[in-house]
């Protein structure tokens, strides 16, 4: 039995006190999204398994899971919603899992405690040394071609951003976090906030790079640092926010193999690994379209939609067929949007369901009103088709 449960927010727990925030405009409705978003684990789950969520399962999502074949047991987090589920695991716990695997989003400073209040047996990394390599410091400190520089005063960070380049919080995600500097005012904006702030200065500045494709590479590292080659997949990406995920292009295939890309994504997951961390792990990556290969722009150690995305497709080739992973923002008039998009789907032949080609809802809790985030998995005989099921969409 493996127990999945965790904080879709993790950067933000991993910070450390003390370091300047970029300017930015605080978004509470995206951190309740967040949190929705731990039910995307669902699809990791197997008949066996048990998922653990910040928000109660709605019966509609329960149900979905169960005829698309990821029939886990389904359990909301008791105590404080304001609290992230580790605290609330570890303040309360829940009886019957003793003896079963604990495998979290990302592991923060509580999740060793929650894990051992719900009596889970297996390791888990230490949490100083997941904050560490999830930091864009970090990554942009092993040197590799185009990954920047990381700058710790104002005087450093106007040299850095004396050409066009994008300013970055070490621990930002999703979109935030990240601010192109292109002109002086631009420059004296972010100064200003930062002289606001009076905190410690830890940035990381990028060169502004005419983006040609958003691709990320997905391992897993095990507890004796042997690394699990998982595969590449395509990132569709708005701005520096997710929006999906799909099979690479061959043209892109063969210009990493030329590049020698999957060595040199090794060699930082033997990096990553040499520091003591095991568990997931992504490489996002980028080429430019002056043809010019970014091979590490940042390192996610942790499960991700991309990860995610790359699993289900892994599910979907076994059985046959193409799958990909989306995240459209749509309105949502009310808290019904969920099982009336499911009916309709499946009122029209295309939700995919015992094995039939379609779209396949994967998350209930990010669909709040009055705007939502609809994540989807896309499944086709083929990766062809899945543009057409799209469309349908």
């Amino acid at each position: 039995m493996t127990v999945r449960f965790g904080s879709c927010d993790a950067e933000r727990h991993w910070r450390p006190t003390g370091v300047a925030v970029l300017p930015a405009v605080p978004d509470p409705r995206t951190e309740q999204l967040l949190r929705g978003m731990d039910e995307l684990l669902a699809v990791l789950c197997g008949p066996e398994d048990v998922l653990l969520t910040h928000n109660p399962p709605a019966a509609a999502f329960t149900e979905l899971m169960r005829a698309a074949g990821f029939g886990a047991r389904h359990h909301a987090v008791p105590g404080d919603p304001a609290l992230t589920v580790e605290e609330r695991l570890a303040a309360h716990g829940l009886p019957g899992f003793e003896g079963g695997t604990a495998e979290p989003y990302a592991v923060l400073p509580g999740t060793s405690a929650a894990a051992g209040r719900l009596g889970l047996d297996g390791p888990l990394p230490d949490p100083e040394v997941v904050r560490l390599v999830n930091s864009k410091s970090w990554t942009t400190r092993l040197g590799l071609p185009g990954s920047g520089q990381v700058v710790t005063s104002l005087a450093e960070l106007d040299r850095a951003a004396s050409e066009p380049c994008v300013v970055k919080d070490p621990y930002g995600v999703a979109g935030q976090g990240n601010i192109v500097v292109d002109s002086p005012a631009r420059l004296a904006l972010v100064r200003r906030g930062l002289e606001r702030e009076q905190g410690r200065i830890e940035l990381v500045v990028q060169p502004l790079y005419q983006r040609a494709a958003d691709f990320a590479a997905h391992l897993v590292i095990g507890p004796g640092g042997g690394i699990t080659w998982l595969g590449i997949g395509q990132l569709e990406n708005d701005r520096h926010s997710f929006r999906g995920s799909g099979a690479p292009s061959g043209e892109l295939l063969d210009q990493l193999d030329r590049a020698g890309y999957r060595q040199t994504v090794e060699q930082v997951a033997a990096a990553v690994a040499e520091e003591g961390y095991f568990g997931p792990l992504s490489v996002d990556s980028m080429t430019t379209t002056t043809g010019d290969l970014i091979p590490v722009l940042e390192v996610n150690a942790r499960f991700s939609p991309g990860l995610i995305s790359s699993m289900l497709a892994g599910r979907a080739g076994r059985a046959g067929r193409a799958g990909r992973l989306r995240m459209s923002l749509v309105p949502v008039r009310d808290e019904g949007f969920f099982e009336r998009l499911v009916n309709a789907l499946a009122e029209t032949g295309r939700l995919a369901v015992d094995g039939r080609p379609g779209i396949l809802p994967l998350a209930a809790s990010t669909l709040a009103p009055p705007r939502g985030w609809l994540f989807h998995a896309v499944v086709g005989d083929a990766e062809p088709d899945l543009t057409g099921i799209l469309e349908k969409l």
